[in-house]
């Protein structure tokens, strides 16, 4: 078959022949339709994701779109090592199939549970947001923050405030429901003063961090001395990329003098059942006409072309083998 192979870390994969997989027990084999290039997919590739391949060479790609045997239309995710899900097909477990509903196309289906589930487990799972709270979005000019925008609004969020350094896209947010944005194109000084006044106005209950690197620190030190004795008040900091470095200035002050806490959601922190589960409800967002995902779809056989390819803002590139 032909897929999508990785030889060394850090180079675009090629598109050759790789032996053609054959389920174990447990499996399923995955005739693939869709497979989008996800922050996940491009960090393992390079090797800078704890999740890596172990071995190489070996197929990328981390989920997507496809048909079982019977011909069902599934999501999967999960493949199993040397096998990715950017090749004409692959393994996954059988467990991590959950059907595609007729609305949502292929390339969709590909692109979308990867970008919403980002936020999705973050705030339903891992911070457990509570209806009217105040949400904060770092990185929310990216694909996952704009979607995490609207998934914010669907779990019952009082109010929005989206951050990001794209200044084109910025702009838009409001129509996306954002109720405030902020640049993090700016000085830490300005911004540090940009969200402790919108703290001030309207407390911060939940973060939903893209980004990570310096921005963290800064965005940390808005909650420094928000707790009394008398009272305090629980926010919630939960780390989902780390798009501007992996290593951030983390001061002890917040969690000291406030209700912060510190939480992480990804492959590890989040069990699958979660993440399958979710899955059915994440389909329900793609009725949406106006849902902010726009996708770019690619032939599987130009992956070492398109691989590193710049993306115009906000589009997700999708192969189709």
């Amino acid at each position: 078959m032909k897929a999508a192979v990785l030889h060394a870390f850090g180079e675009p994969p090629r598109y050759e022949e790789f032996p053609e997989p054959t389920a174990g027990p447990g499996e399923v084999l995955l005739r693939v339709k869709a497979s989008a290039l996800t922050q996940l997919a491009r960090s393992t590739a390079r090797g800078s994701h704890y999740a890596r391949p172990t071995a190489l060479p070996c197929g990328v790609g981390v989920d997507g779109a496809g048909t079982l045997p019977d011909g069902t239309r599934v999501y999967a995710n999960g493949p199993r090592s040397p096998y990715g899900m950017m090749g004409e097909l692959t393994v996954v477990p059988r467990d991590r199939c959950v059907p595609v509903p007729e609305y949502v196309d292929d390339v969709r289906a590909a692109a979308l549970p990867n970008a919403a589930l980002a936020s999705w487990l973050a705030l339903a799972h891992r911070t457990k947001l509570a209806p009217g709270e105040t949400v904060l979005i770092l990185g929310a000019t990216g694909v996952a923050g704009k979607v995490a925008i609207r998934v914010a609004r669907h779990l019952g969020a009082g109010r929005v405030v989206a951050a990001g350094r794209n200044e084109d896209v910025l702009k838009t947010l409001p129509g996306l429901g954002a109720d405030a944005t902020l640049s993090l194109d700016q000085s830490d000084d300005a911004l540090a003063a940009a969200l402790a006044k919108e703290d001030r106005e309207h407390p911060i209950d939940v973060v939903v961090d893209f980004v990570w690197g310096p921005a963290a620190g800064v965005a940390l030190r808005t909650f420094t001395g928000r707790g009394h004795v008398e009272s305090v008040r629980r926010a919630r900091y939960v780390s989902v990329g780390s798009m501007a470095g992996p290593v951030a200035p983390v001061p002890s002050e917040p969690f000291r003098s406030s209700g912060l806490e510190l939480v992480g959601s990804g492959i590890g922190s989040v069990p699958v059942s979660a993440v399958i589960g979710s899955l059915p409800k994440i389909w329900e967002l793609a009725r949406a006409p106006d849902l902010p995902l726009s996708t770019e779809s690619v032939p599987l056989a130009s992956v070492a072309e398109a691989w590193d390819r710049p993306e115009p803002g906000g589009v997700r590139r999708v192969f189709v083998p």
